[in-house]
């Protein structure tokens, strides 16, 4: 098996690392962020962090390595602005072409693409073709094939591109993926997953839910709770159990939003393991939490993530007529910081934002591919986009033959 240093893709990527580097003493790596909405609060103030605990996270290199927030741009000036009060920067990005003249900014190393989802494919593009490292946030696009143009750019202008698949940088689902290859024989083979996502709906407007009014319109969102939502808990599973055999799915537009479903029930069969029944709901109650619970011939697993408490992960396992048992958070995080090799990783605030934008930053030091890439983020869309189909077809979709058929 050809190993991944020595692809072109990864001696590209250490060129242009090596060549982007300001000096020997110190690297500055300045970071744009293109939209100041809600999500751009968790990765802005996770920048912040980074920015400060630098010189310990990457103390064991030659180089003092500064990663600095340097730009912002929104269309937006009241949100601009709010932003450079909590967060001052150095330039400040507005209009309609806000983005690409951050982009185009020559101090500019890596960008965040933090913009609704019609706008995630151009500007990840232009980015790649600057030279400039780019985080962009799921879903990466409309499209499988438009996930598919930006592969083709990563790997041809040599930058790192890393999707925002939160969940693959969450502490928990490491650590649940650690546990079930430990526990092997002893539970018995995964028989059932029960999987619930309810949400208050993000595009009402209010401030104490997850406000994007964009999520609520087709031309900028594409899709509904499945695909702007559900989609890190399925790519999540993928990344325990592996790849899907098939999928079916029923979907409904209660609400009356064109193209943006708000109820979803699903079976979704993996290939090496069990079967998954997803519902996932958008609605108007004051409760928003996921519910997860995976079976075993014996032992279960419940997973619980209230999004109203700081987005608090809680697990617990049963074995047999053993009692409850909850793993240890301090266990959970030494086991993901050391998975990471990032032994000076500290819990600097809940949540995996922190997690997922340090390695990131850390994979533009090392000159290595991002560890969530851009196909993490396509297969999970194609099984979604499998979804759509299954609901359509009222049929069945094996997922490797959607994927061949959507690809001719």
């Amino acid at each position: 098996m050809l190993n991944w240093r020595d692809t072109k893709y990864y001696q590209d990527l250490r060129m242009n690392i090596h060549a982007m580097a300001p000096s020997k003493a110190k690297r500055i790596i300045n970071i744009g962020v293109i939209g100041c909405g809600c999500i751009a609060e968790n990765h802005v103030f996770s920048l912040s962090l980074i920015e400060n605990n630098a010189r310990k996270l990457w103390d064991n290199l030659d180089q003092k390595i500064k990663p600095r927030l340097h730009a912002l741009a929104d269309i937006d000036n009241e949100a601009l602005d709010g932003f450079a009060q909590h967060f001052p920067v150095k330039k400040l990005y507005r209009g309609p072409r806000c983005g690409m003249e951050l982009i185009e900014d020559p101090e500019i190393h890596a960008v965040f693409v933090l913009v609704p989802t019609v706008d995630h494919l151009d500007y990840v593009l232009a980015a790649a073709r600057a030279g400039k490292h780019v985080f962009c946030e799921k879903p990466l696009a409309f499209t499988p094939t438009d996930v598919m143009k930006m592969i083709e750019a990563r790997d041809k202008y040599g930058v790192i591109i890393q999707a925002g698949l939160v969940f693959r940088s969450a502490p928990q689902i490491s650590f649940l993926r650690h546990l079930l290859q430990q526990v092997g024989e002893t539970w018995g083979a995964p028989t059932n997953i029960i999987f619930r996502d309810s949400q208050e709906k993000p595009y009402k407007g209010q401030e104490e839910v997850h406000n994007s009014t964009w999520r609520g319109f087709k031309e900028k969102a594409h899709a509904g709770i499945l695909f702007e939502h559900t989609i890190h808990d399925i790519d999540g599973l993928i990344s325990i159990f592996g790849k899907v055999h098939d999928v079916f799915a029923r979907i409904n537009y209660h609400a009356g939003r064109e193209g943006i479903e708000d109820s979803v029930a699903a079976i979704i069969s993996f290939k090496e393991g069990p079967n998954l029944s997803v519902n996932s709901m958008w609605n108007d109650i004051d409760f928003s939490e996921r519910r997860m619970e995976i079976f075993f011939e014996n032992a279960c697993v419940m997973v619980t993530v209230d999004e109203r408490a700081s987005k608090a992960v809680d697990i617990k396992y049963k074995y047999l007529n053993e009692p409850e048992r909850k793993p240890d958070d301090e266990e959970m995080f030494e086991f993901f910081k050391k998975k990471m090799g990032m032994e000076n990783l500290s819990q600097e605030i809940p949540g995996p934002y922190y997690y997922e934008d340090v390695r990131f930053i850390d994979a533009i030091v090392h000159g290595t591919p991002a560890k969530v890439t851009l196909e993490h983020g396509l297969y999970v869309q194609q099984v979604i986009e499998a979804c759509y189909t299954s609901n359509r077809r009222n049929a069945i979709v094996d997922v490797d033959t959607y994927i061949h058929e959507s690809s001719i």
